[in-house]
């Protein structure tokens, strides 16, 4: 199994609130993926973000068993997202500073030939088989809600002017609700979680050419960001690129 992560606070932002993690677990036969996107004025995303991600990984770290069922997985990162989330919320609630922050959350355990993914927010993940691309990860946003009721079309709701309003997130509340999403995985098959910053400028076609063009993963991170910027990089921007076997360094 390969993996690798790269972000970048893009051509506008003059910070980067995104955080991501790529951590293996040996004897477990397991690697956590893991993509957060911060909220919050001043400096308050990236501290969501940071924390989310440090506190999703160390729950995990603490659980993680061999030869994992679906339900053990499940409760895993269901409550690795709850601790995620209490975490962010007390120190939001304790430091005024950090008041109303909040970050998205996408994260992939895989485990043999499978992966089981957890979402809260709007960063995706993706799978990539023979080519194709197929978002695994549904979007909590006001823009997807309104595509599900088909009220938008997904080409509308692109470049709808409330694209980047999340209706879940890390760290707002005392409670989240995540979703979870199983993949069969197969060899040479590619996983992909990214921030919106990505999604938000390069589309799933281009992504899915520029990824299937350049077979080694560092290069396709860095080509996906470098696209991202030249498209307008208006927002932050995450890659992590996973490859099950096959040919990618």
């Amino acid at each position: 199994m390969k993996a690798y992560g790269s972000t970048n606070r893009g051509i506008i932002r003059p910070t980067n609130q995104d955080s991501y993690a790529v951590e293996g677990f040996e004897r477990e036969g397991a690697l956590l993926l893991v993509v957060c996107d911060g909220m919050g004025g001043a400096n308050a995303g990236n501290v969501a973000s940071r924390l989310a991600v440090e506190r999703f990984v160390e729950e995990v770290r603490q659980e993680i068993q061999p030869d994992m069922d679906d339900t053990y997985i499940e409760d895993l990162l269901r409550v690795g997202a709850q601790y995620a989330n209490q975490s962010v919320f007390e120190l939001s609630a304790s430091q005024p500073e950090f008041q109303g922050m909040g970050t998205t959350l996408v994260a992939a355990l895989v485990q043999g030939n499978r992966a089981v993914f957890v979402n809260v927010g709007d960063s995706r993940g993706y799978l990539l088989r023979g080519g194709a691309i197929r978002q695994i990860t549904e979007d909590h946003s006001y823009v997807q809600e309104m595509v599900r009721k088909g009220r938008l079309t997904p080409e509308e709701s692109r470049r709808h002017p409330h694209r980047n309003l999340i209706t879940r997130a890390v760290g707002v509340d005392t409670f989240v609700d995540s979703d979870l999403f199983h993949v069969p995985l197969e060899n040479g098959d590619k996983l992909l979680l990214c921030s919106d910053g990505l999604t938000g400028m390069v589309e799933d076609s281009e992504i899915a050419y520029i990824i299937g063009d350049t077979p080694v993963l560092e290069n396709a991170a860095e080509k996906l960001i470098d696209t991202a910027c030249a498209n307008g990089g208006v927002d932050n921007i995450t890659v992590v690129l996973f490859c099950r076997g096959g040919s990618a360094e």
